[in-house]
């Protein structure tokens, strides 16, 4: 299963590097380059790894911080309670709002011009910031330099999961370009499968040589072995990921709020895992369901996760973070069954939808299992929305799923969602009453409110006269990033 095809000789075969680029969360690795690099030295790739956004980060804390910072970043990398490591954060956090303010204003955590990368259209206004040396230069080439001299690839791979790392990914393309000719660069990631699919122009082509959509274990195998573009490749459903060239030492906690859940997504040293490829519903009208890597959905067996949750849990790792678009409840069962018949003690947590498969003897079993938290979308909150969305369920069959899950003991955080094609400003009022209704009996934890995106792969971009919406027409002929449609409803004064 694990073999190359015959016409794969190894003198085709290509050294690769991935590279994860500033600036992401700081307490875990983001996973990207550890399931390719599982997947390809499964197949007899040479292939290394490096976290340039964790070295690149602690650097630059590091050089504009005092004598105490480093001993603050130690302690907010070791085992103290969430409670005990407030304080540090807060003076890591005014140190990094210091820097935002007086040195680089691009600076964030965990993002470096985000603001720009979320709608940037114009490659030459990217290309501006990539060429401004600021914050990022000095450490993101000492520590890239280090990677390239001690790797030696053939191949360097980047991953660009969210806007804010775009920057950081267009600078060491720049960087490897002008250093070490006759490097191929390949870009991948979540950005540049939602973001990048329409691009027409080409200077984008002057920093990389390919751009990567999708899922990119078929694409960076066949570059790295030589293969054809087209030769089959076989992807299994669930892929062990490697963690060899992370060092989970660099890592550290950024505690901002008291809400035990809320700090899941900084605080903890988390394997991020994804338990099924795809989404096992896919009919979600302002989700992305159009592109491969919603719609491929593949259900392993329950003993491949659990075979590496053990093999993790013998290296002391034992905390995952399973990031399914939703883990399948059929699936989840399983794998629980699996965790107890083995006696592996873990903890986890993970996105669901909250179906009625989710029921009070699952949640349960989870929770003997180690689950500590679910996370799935009510979105708007709102019968007669959750309908015309096609999110396949209603307030009083999720409701009884939030109180099997509470019985059970496993937190939840709400994924919500307002100004949806149609609402009113009424509907919104009842879902602001009706989540906090929510909370106040316990049902919930933690929650967040996302503004609605139209994106272009949506159901929604497909046909939005159904949501009595106009999509405008695009204004520029070179396109670089296009995901986010602007629109305008059919109806003069919109829902209110």
């Amino acid at each position: 299963m694990n073999s190359l095809p015959k016409a794969a000789s190894t003198c085709d075969r290509k050294r690769l590097l991935l590279l994860t680029p500033p600036l992401l969360q700081t307490n875990t690795p983001y996973p990207a380059t550890m399931h390719l690099t599982g997947f390809l030295r499964a197949r007899g790739i040479d292939v290394q790894q490096r976290d340039l956004s964790i070295k690149v980060v602690r650097d630059i804390l590091l050089a504009y911080g005092d004598e105490t910072t480093d001993e603050l970043l130690e302690f907010l990398g070791g085992p103290a309670p969430l409670e005990e490591k407030r304080a540090a954060s807060e003076v890591i956090d005014d140190l990094a709002r210091g820097i935002r303010d007086g040195v680089d204003s691009e600076f964030g955590f965990s993002r470096y011009a985000e603001h720009l990368c979320q709608a940037v259209e114009d490659f030459g206004e990217l290309e501006r910031r990539v060429r401004r040396r600021g914050i990022l230069d000095a450490p993101l080439e000492r520590h890239l330099k280090a990677a390239m001299d001690e790797a030696k690839p053939d191949l360097v791979g980047v991953t660009c999961p969210f806007p804010g790392t775009l920057v950081g990914a267009f600078k060491i393309a720049r960087y490897v370009k002008r250093r070490y000719p006759g490097v191929r660069l390949l870009l991948g990631g979540g950005y540049v499968s939602t973001e990048l699919r329409e691009m027409t122009d080409t200077r984008p082509l002057r920093y990389f040589d390919r751009f990567l959509f999708d899922e990119g274990y078929a694409p960076m195998l066949r570059e790295a072995a030589g293969l054809a573009d087209g030769a089959p490749v076989d992807v299994p459903p669930f892929v062990a990921p490697c963690y060899d060239g992370i060092d989970w030492d660099d890592y550290f906690d950024v505690v901002e709020t008291d809400n035990y859940v809320t700090n899941l997504w900084n605080s903890g040293k988390w394997v991020k895992l994804v338990m099924a490829r795809g989404c096992y519903w896919h009919r979600c009208a302002f989700c992305d369901v159009r592109l491969p890597y919603i719609g491929c959905f593949q259900m392993p067996e329950a003993t491949a996760v659990a075979d590496t949750l053990e093999a993790f849990a013998r290296q002391g790792l034992r905390r995952f973070h399973f990031v399914d678009e939703a883990m399948p409840p059929a699936l989840v069962r399983a794998v629980c069954d699996e965790i107890l018949r083995r006696g592996l003690e873990v903890e986890w947590w993970g996105n669901v939808r909250f179906d009625a498969a989710f029921t009070p003897a699952l949640a349960k079993k989870m929770a003997r299992a180690g689950c500590i938290c679910v996370t799935g979308g009510l979105e708007c909150a709102n019968d007669r929305l959750l309908a015309l969305m096609n999110k396949g369920i209603t307030l009083a069959s999720a409701e009884k799923v939030l109180r099997a899950f509470q019985a059970a003991e496993v937190f939840v955080h709400a994924y919500l969602m307002y100004d949806f094609p149609t609402e009113t400003k009424a509907e919104q009022r009842a879902a602001e009453r009706y989540v906090k209704d929510l909370a106040k009996k316990g049902l919930i934890q933690s929650c967040f409110w996302h503004r609605f995106a139209l994106t272009v792969h949506s159901p929604i971009a497909r046909e939005p006269e159904k949501f009595g919406i106009v999509i405008e027409k695009a204004k520029r002929r070179r396109v670089f990033a296009r995901n986010e449609l602007a629109f305008a409803y059919a109806a003069a004064g919109g829902t209110d």
